[in-house]
């Protein structure tokens, strides 16, 4: 009995021994935690620099600015330690001047459920263009709403400033929150600013002397090849489309343009995906528009056909991500070889489509451009005196030729039979079939 009673106060002992060891491990951590949350909030209290006004009696009702911590600096040191918030409050030390009363909680979470709480800053990602067109989803801006807002703002305005309102208007933001920026060129480097007003430099100076051509071949071939150039993607693009729509009647700064928007193309470590929506327009309308030139003697032609190379050559490098790409490119094309069209209009579809290969000559072409011929070669037979009239028409009359020789060159004789009425053609062209249908022989050569 004896020794059992010795070996139950021994267990005793031990089991309260282990209590007091881990009670005292447990305050130990605790107040190492406690220390180290305090050293962290204290040194968050020193950057953010918070200062709190404390009375110091009642007599004195100035106060005095002291540095104490405060909630948010316990909060935002758990937060740096991994550690969830407290939702404290800031702390005030009660005084005999406050009045301690009742509060309602019911009258109080009435009231704050009136006010809608800010929204945390975030980033998403959604689809700003699908097939180079902008979806209508809540996160893109609405063309809709912005033509309302500018309505609205032209109807508040009446007779006053209307530009004040429309740009108003336009700079205020849409109902779901978004706002779109504006290219900032203040956010690229040192370099790529220099670089990019080198560029646009050398294309503003012209080729007019052999000095100034150099420059501008070696910035367009700089642009062509050199690579770290992405980030001046946007801002090369927003040039050439603006520098485009306002030099349309200086055909020789257009190609300049243009030869800029080639060698973004030519550069391998460019990706222009993003921005197709804004070079293609520019270029498709150096192709078809009616007029490009101020002065008959400017050489416009050169300009339609640059801007229609390098329209194919950007179908031809994105048309296998965009499927409807190379379609709707061929769509305008043709529109614009329509009859109700000018006969500049006329020639630059027929180039750019002839660009495109057999298959489009055949499709969009071959039906249509013996009727043009035959209207153009009455035309010539009236017109005597207007020189440009007469080159015009000649120079459609050269580009349908060129298109019918691609073909004829490109495709077999079987092929040929199937798809070529021989009778009209040869009854519309005549002899000018010999040398289309020929790759340079002897007959050829004597022919011509």
């Amino acid at each position: 009995m004896s020794t059992q009673a010795a070996s139950n106060s021994g267990g005793g002992s031990s089991a309260n021994n282990n209590a007091n060891n881990s009670r005292s491990t447990l305050v130990k951590l605790v107040e190492e935690h406690l220390t180290n949350l305090i050293r962290d909030a204290n040194v968050i209290k020193r950057h953010c620099k918070r200062a709190r006004l404390h009375l110091t009696s009642k007599d004195d009702p100035r106060g005095v600015v002291r540095r104490r911590l405060h909630a948010e600096d316990i909060n935002l040191a758990l937060q740096w330690r991994g550690s969830e918030k407290l939702y404290a409050t800031g702390t005030v030390i009660p005084n005999d001047d406050h009045k301690t009363s009742a509060v309602d909680l019911e009258e109080y979470l009435k009231s704050e459920m009136q006010l809608r709480p800010p929204l945390e800053v975030g980033l998403t990602t959604h689809w700003l263009a699908v097939d180079g067109v902008m979806p209508d989803i809540p996160q893109n801006p609405s063309l809709r709403d912005q033509h309302h807002r500018k309505r609205r703002a032209i109807v508040e305005a009446g007779e006053g400033d209307v530009a004040t309102a429309l740009d108003s208007a336009a700079n205020s933001n849409n109902n779901n929150g978004v706002k779109v920026s504006q290219l900032l060129p203040l956010l690229l480097s040192e370099e790529l600013q220099l670089y990019f007003t080198r560029i646009t430099l050398a294309i503003q100076r012209g080729g007019a002397t052999p000095t100034t051509r150099q420059q501008q071949d070696s910035a367009l071939a700089s642009v062509a090849r050199d690579a770290g150039l992405q980030e001046l993607v946007p801002f090369f693009t927003k040039y050439i489309s603006q520098e485009l729509s306002s030099h349309v009647g200086n055909p020789d700064h257009c190609r300049t343009l243009v030869r800029l928007a080639l060698s973004m193309l030519q550069n391998p470590h460019l990706h222009l995906e993003l921005h197709l929506h804004q070079l293609l327009p520019s270029l498709m309308t150096c192709v078809v528009a009616s007029k490009l030139s101020s002065r008959p003697t400017d050489d416009h032609w050169a300009l339609r056909r640059e801007a229609a190379q390098t329209l194919i050559r950007a179908c031809n490098l994105f048309g296998e991500e965009y499927a409807t790409l190379k379609a709707r490119v061929l769509r305008t094309l043709c529109d614009g070889t329509g009859p109700d069209k000018t006969v500049t209009t006329q020639y630059g579809g027929i180039v750019a489509i002839s660009l495109f290969g057999s298959k489009a000559i055949d499709a969009f072409l071959l039906p249509v451009v013996p009727a043009y011929y035959q209207e153009w070669e009455k035309e010539l037979a009236k017109v005597t005196d207007d020189m440009e009239r007469r080159t015009e028409l000649v120079m459609c009359q050269q580009a349908v030729l060129n298109a019918l020789g691609i073909f004829l060159r490109r495709v077999d004789m079987v092929e040929q039979s199937s798809r070529v009425s021989w009778d009209e053609l040869e009854e519309t062209f005549g002899d000018l079939l010999v040398p289309s249908a020929s790759s340079g022989n002897e007959y050829t050569t004597c022919f011509i």
